[in-house]
């Protein structure tokens, strides 16, 4: 089974608005909608695990409120290391062999084909994780902030593992694309996604 794991616990301190970040509405759509529907448009995968937590508490209620096909997993939210072993736990305890899709709430351009191509790159690949990255280039093109990068390349908030708690080997995929970098951190950020908005949804 190839599950989409959409990680929805965070506290998104950074944002800095009354509402939990999930819920921030792009283009008066809430981020995390628009990442629920190109996951449901996707052809690869078979089942959506929204994580939440206490942080997120109005956003539970509001994924509760769409009735629609996903389920919904309660982390710590204390960190996003913890919950991703909590995550790995609970489906290692089903299969070692399912292939978990993490991908954040807050990456409201990532489409459902560029979902496919990176599973489909990662079913051909070797080993049993795969990180994607971004350009630094992308970043400063659009003049968006990131927190880190390694030798010029940002972590893109989309990662596969197979579900087994264990130090996985992985292959990295470098992708130049602005869906996988505009993932809504702060103000600004939201900004630059109204800005970009009609390229990807008119």
């Amino acid at each position: 089974m190839i599950y989409a794991i959409l990680m929805a616990g965070g506290m998104g301190t950074r944002l800095k608005v009354p509402c939990e970040k999930p819920l921030f509405k792009l283009h008066d759509k809430p981020l995390i909608k628009y990442v629920i529907d190109n996951l449901k448009s996707s052809r690869l995968i078979d089942k959506i695990v929204i994580a939440v937590s206490p942080n997120t508490r109005q956003t539970t209620e509001y994924l509760r409120s769409l009735n629609e096909d996903y389920k919904i997993l309660d982390t710590s939210g204390d960190d996003y290391l913890k919950d991703l072993s909590y995550i790995l736990d609970y489906f290692e305890k089903r299969s070692k062999e399912d292939i978990l899709v993490f991908i954040n709430a807050d990456l409201p351009f990532i489409s459902s084909q560029t979902i496919d191509d990176v599973i489909t790159h990662y079913l051909d690949s070797d080993k049993d994780a795969l990180s994607v990255l971004v350009p630094v280039e992308v970043f400063k093109d659009l003049g968006l902030e990131y927190s880190y990068d390694f030798d010029g390349k940002v972590p893109s908030g989309l990662n596969i593992l197979r579900s087994e708690n264990i130090i996985q080997d992985e292959n990295q995929l470098v992708l130049a694309k602005v869906e996988l970098a505009l993932n809504i951190n702060t103000i600004p950020d939201s900004e630059i996604a109204e800005k970009l908005y009609h390229e990807y949804y008119i």
